[in-house]
C-alpha cells in the first residue's frame, strides 16, 4: 500500500512558491500511514527491497535517493537501522525529494503521536521519538532547493567523529529536482503519491533518469507494480522483478541496475569515488577557504595536509575582528540569489551550535539589510512573488527596522533570519579543530608554496621558495586567495591550466569605542555595515578599492567607514572623532568578475571542437580538466567580501568534486561556481559568429 494515496490537489498547491509549508490536517493520518505501519513498511519494502542493512556494511559511504519524503518515516526507520547496526557504513547519505513539505511544528506534532495506540513503531517508541525530535530541531526554512542536515553520531559504539547521517532534503517538484541532482546512488526508495493519483511523478521519462544517478550495482524498490513503473525502470537500465508485497498488497518491485552501457563521465561531471590509496590531498592556504576545504575533506575520511605561509591560520583577509553572513533578495530569484541563500543557510546551520557552545564569537539570530529602492508595498509584492518563507526573510518598514536594530536607520529593509556575524579567525580555528578531531589533518604552518609540480606518476608536489619539497599527494587544492593567479603560472611546463580572473580588492575596516557610539542589537548592512563586537566596540566598514596595494591603514578610509556608520544610525552626524581613538585593519579580498566563488577541478583551456562547436554555458562540464585516475588539481577561492557566507557551502561543494560525495547544490549552481565557466566564456569570445 502506498504511503500516500491521495492526489497533490487534495493537499493543495503552495500559495506562492511550490515548496511552501503545508499545514497539518487530519487527512495526513490516512495519507502518510498504512494499516500495517509506516516504519514496518519502510523496513520491508524499502530497506529489505534494497538489501539493507547488509549492503551498506563495511562501506565508507552509502547513498540512498528517496522520491517522496512525506513525514520522513522511511528516513527515520533507515536512520534507526543504521544506528543499530554495528557494521554500519561510516556515513549514510539520504537524498529525499519533497514538493509539499510540512511545517516544522506540524511535523513535530505528528511524530509526537507515533507511540499512541494504533500508530506505528509502538515497540520502537523511544527511538522514534528521539530521532524525530532531532529531525524536527534540524528542519530548515522551507525554501526551494537542497538543504544539508547533518546528524553526527560520535556517541554510538564503534563510531568515530566521522560517523554520521546526512539528509540532503530536496524541496521542489521531482520533475525539476531529479535532473538537477549530482550523485552516485546505491539504493532508490521509490515512494510518493500513487501512480494513478499523480502520474507525472512516475512517468517513463522521469524514472528513466534514475540510471544517470545509479552507482554500479545499484538497486531500487517500491510498493508499486504498475506497468508504467516497470517499463520506466527497464528503460533506465534496471532489471525488474515482482516479489511478495506487504500489508495486504500481493506484490511489490525489486530492481537491479544492469545497464548495457555506462558512458564515461564528462571531464567536469561526477567522478567515481577514488580508491583508498588516492584519498589524500594537500591544501595551500589556511584562511576561510582552506580551513573549509580541510574540514569538509576530513569529514569524508580523507587525509589532508594544510600548508600556510604564515605562522598561524587566518592572517590575511580572514583576519578581521568580524564579518557578516546573509542571503540576498533578487526580483527573479537569480542564480546569485539562490547561491547566496544556500550559502547563508549552510553557514547558519553549521555555526549555530558552535555559537551556543561558546566556541566562537558572533551572532546567528538575524541580520538587517537596508533597501532604499523599494517601499513597503513593493517589497511585500516581491516577497509574495518569490514565495520565500517568513522564517527565512521578511520585510521590515523603517520604524520596525529601527526598533529591532536599536538604531535610527534611514529606510526599511530585509530581515534575514539565517544571517548574522562571526569572528572569522575563530571560525577558522573551529573548522580546523573539527578537522583535527578526525585524526586526519596535519598542519604545516610557516611554509610558503611558490610552485606546484606534477610527477610522472600523476601526483602533485608543493614546492617552497628555496625549491624545497613541502608536500605530495594525489590531489592538490589551491585555497591561496589573491596568490592564485601566480600559482597557476607556476605549474611546470607540461601543465596548462586555464587562467582565472581573480582580482585583489583592498578593503579596510574600522573599529572604535566611544560614549557617542550607538551599538546595534543585530548587524545592519546597506552601503556599509555596522556590528557590535563582544567587548563593546563598534565595527564598521568596509572600503573597496581595486588596484590598490597600499598596506597601511588610512585615515581617509576610516572617515569613509565612519560616515557610513553615521548614515546607518550608529554614530551622530558630523561627530568629531579623534584619529587616535579609531583602529583598523587592511586586507585584500580575492574577487571574481561575476562575484561567485571558484569551486571545483581546474580546467585546461579547451579547443572549440571539444565543446561541439560554438560553446554555451551549460557545456562547462565538457571542458577538459587537470584530473585523471591518479589525482587532480582543484581550487576553492574567489570568495570576495563574503568569505564567511561562502565558506561552509564551498567546502562541501569542493568535497563533492574531489571525493565523489553527493553535490550539496543543484546542477545549475554547481555550474555557476565551476572554475571552468571562465574557459567557456573565453572560448565563446573566440568562436566565429553563428551563421
Amino acid at each position: 500500500m502506498p504511503s500516500r494515496n491521495i492526489s497533490p490537489a487534495q493537499l493543495g498547491d503552495s500559495p506562492s512558491a511550490q515548496v511552501a509549508g503545508v499545514p497539518y490536517s487530519p487527512q495526513y493520518d490516512d495519507v502518510y500511514h498504512t494499516a500495517a505501519g509506516a516504519w514496518a513498511q519502510a523496513r520491508h519494502v524499502f530497506m529489505g527491497g534494497n538489501g539493507l542493512p547488509a549492503r551498506w556494511q563495511g562501506r565508507d559511504r552509502f547513498v540512498i535517493l528517496e522520491t517522496g519524503f512525506g513525514l520522513g518515516n522511511n528516513f527515520l526507520a533507515t536512520w534507526a537501522a543504521w544506528r543499530a547496526d554495528p557494521a554500519r557504513c561510516t556515513r549514510l547519505v539520504v537524498i529525499s525529494i519533497e514538493k509539499h513539505p510540512l511545517r516544522p511544528e506540524d511535523l513535530a506534532q505528528i511524530h509526537a503521536q507515533a507511540g499512541q495506540p494504533g500508530c506505528d513503531a509502538h515497540e520502537h517508541q523511544q527511538e522514534h521519538q528521539h530521532l524525530a525530535e532531532r529531525l524536527c530541531r534540524a528542519w530548515p526554512p522551507l525554501t526551494p532547493g537542497l538543504h544539508t542536515l547533518e546528524f553526527d553520531e560520535q556517541a554510538l559504539p564503534g563510531t568515530s567523529s566521522r560517523h554520521g547521517v546526512t539528509l540532503l532534503l530536496a524541496l521542489g517538484d521531482i520533475a525539476d529536482i531529479l535532473p538537477s541532482l549530482v550523485a552516485s546512488v546505491d539504493a532508490f526508495y521509490l515512494d510518493g503519491f500513487a501512480p494513478a493519483k499523480n502520474p507525472n511523478m512516475w512517468n517513463e521519462e522521469l524514472l528513466g533518469r534514475l540510471g544517470r544517478l545509479a552507482a554500479p550495482h545499484a538497486t531500487a524498490a517500491t510498493w508499486s507494480v504498475a506497468r508504467g513503473v516497470r517499463d520506466a525502470l527497464a528503460q533506465g537500465g534496471f532489471t525488474v522483478e515482482k516479489v511478495p508485497g506487504f500489508g495486504g498488497k500481493r506484490d511489490m518491485l525489486h530492481a537491479r541496475f544492469t545497464p548495457r552501457h555506462i558512458p564515461a563521465p564528462l571531464p567536469g561531471g561526477h567522478w567515481a569515488v577514488p580508491s583508498e590509496a588516492l584519498r589524500e590531498a594537500f591544501v595551500v592556504g589556511a584562511g576561510l577557504a582552506g580551513a573549509a576545504a580541510a574540514w569538509a575533506l576530513t569529514r569524508e575520511g580523507w587525509h589532508v595536509t594544510l600548508l600556510e605561509q604564515h605562522a598561524a591560520p587566518a592572517q590575511e583577509a580572514s583576519g578581521n575582528p568580524g564579518g557578516l553572513f546573509h542571503s540576498i533578495v533578487h526580483a527573479q530569484d537569480s542564480l546569485h540569489a539562490r547561491a547566496h541563500r544556500a550559502a547563508a543557510m549552510a553557514t547558519s546551520a553549521l555555526v549555530a551550535p558552535w555559537l551556543h557552545e561558546g566556541r566562537l564569537s558572533g551572532q546567528c539570530n538575524g541580520l538587517l539589510r537596508l533597501e532604499t529602492r523599494l517601499d513597503t508595498s513593493q517589497a511585500m509584492a516581491r516577497l509574495a512573488h518569490l514565495g520565500l518563507p517568513d522564517d527565512h526573510v521578511t520585510w521590515l518598514p523603517q520604524d520596525q527596522a529601527s526598533q529591532l536594530a536599536g538604531l535610527t536607520v534611514p529606510s526599511g529593509g530585509w530581515l534575514f533570519r539565517q544571517g548574522g556575524w562571526l569572528d572569522p579567525v575563530a571560525y577558522v580555528r573551529v573548522l580546523l579543530e573539527e578537522a583535527e578531531a578526525t585524526g586526519l589533518l596535519r598542519r604545516q604552518m610557516g611554509h610558503e608554496v611558490t610552485q606546484l609540480l606534477r610527477t610522472p606518476q600523476g601526483r602533485w608536489q608543493a614546492v617552497g621558495r628555496q625549491g624545497q619539497w613541502l608536500a605530495e599527494a594525489a590531489h592538490a587544492v589551491l585555497a591561496s586567495a589573491t596568490a592564485l593567479p601566480h600559482l597557476l603560472k607556476q605549474l611546470g611546463p607540461d601543465v596548462k591550466a586555464a587562467p582565472l580572473p581573480v582580482t585583489a580588492i583592498r578593503g579596510q575596516v574600522s573599529w572604535l569605542s566611544s560614549a557617542h557610539v550607538q551599538l546595534p542589537a543585530l548587524p545592519v548592512a546597506g552601503a556599509g555595515y555596522v556590528l557590535s563586537l563582544p567587548d563593546g566596540r563598534l565595527l564598521c566598514g568596509a572600503t573597496s578599492h581595486h588596484h590598490d596595494a597600499h598596506a597601511a591603514v588610512r585615515w581617509a578610509d576610516h572617515q569613509h567607514n565612519l560616515q557610513q556608520a553615521a548614515r546607518l544610525g550608529a554614530l551622530p552626524d558630523h561627530l568629531a572623532i579623534a584619529p587616535a581613538t579609531v583602529h583598523g585593519r587592511v586586507g585584500w579580498r580575492a574577487s571574481t568578475p561575476d562575484r561567485l566563488p571558484l569551486v571545483g577541478t581546474l580546467a585546461v583551456m579547451p579547443e572549440l571542437s571539444t565543446l561541439g562547436g560554438r560553446p554555451w554555458p551549460d557545456q562547462v562540464r565538457k571542458v577538459p580538466r587537470l584530473r585523471d585516475e591518479h589525482g587532480g588539481l582543484h581550487v576553492i577561492g574567489g570568495l570576495g567580501s563574503r568569505g564567511i557566507t561562502w565558506a561552509a557551502l564551498a567546502g562541501r561543494l569542493l568535497a563533492h568534486w574531489i571525493t565523489g560525495a553527493p553535490c550539496p547544490v543543484d546542477l545549475a549552481l554547481r555550474d555557476a561556481m565551476d572554475p571552468a565557466r571562465w574557459a567557456v566564456r573565453k572560448a565563446a569570445t573566440q568562436a566565429p559568429p553563428a551563421s
